[in-house]
């Protein structure tokens, strides 16, 4: 009995051992090529709202007058559209009901109708070309009709569809 454990029980064993310590140490890396497909997401005053990556367009613009700025939206639901002078990464600005300043701002549409608009956007990721990534975080709270709320945790997440 010992001379079929030392012969065969303990090799297998030995075998066994070194497969799963050879098998977790083979955990793929995640690949850097893959794409942001997070779409549009962010909570209002603590329930999610989110927008899917397929239906989100996104849009760099040159301007003469502006310079460069994005333009993303979708027409999902009841709509999102977010449009930024800050461009680059590491870039931030406060929100701005006017699109067509020079100052490094950015715009949700659907707090031009609201009051004591207090939103931060940084731009985590800038893009410059067609199927680059772009990731932009916001948050901050506004006022309507005297109740004020809260955005957290915002995240625009997808690549560029089109360069004018």
């Amino acid at each position: 009995m010992k001379k079929i454990i030392v012969n065969h029980l303990i090799p297998s064993l030995l075998v066994i051992i070194a497969s799963l310590l050879i098998g977790q140490s083979c955990t793929p890396e995640p690949d850097p090529t893959d794409t942001c497909d997070e779409g549009i997401h962010y909570k209002l005053d603590g329930t999610a709202v989110s927008y899917a990556n397929g239906l989100v367009t996104a849009e760099i613009y040159n301007d003469a007058a502006i310079g460069k700025f994005y333009d993303i939206w979708t027409d999902e639901n009841s709509g999102f559209y977010f449009h930024s002078t800050i461009t680059e990464t590491g870039e931030t600005g406060p929100y701005n009901s006017d699109w067509f300043t020079t100052n490094d701002v950015a715009n949700i549409i659907f707090l031009n109708t609201k009051t004591n608009v207090d939103m931060q956007f940084e731009i985590d990721e800038g893009a410059n070309a067609v199927n680059d990534q772009v990731t932009i975080s916001f948050s901050g709270t506004y006022v309507e009709n005297g109740a004020t709320h809260t955005i957290t945790e915002g995240k625009i997440c997808t690549t560029i569809d089109v360069v004018h």
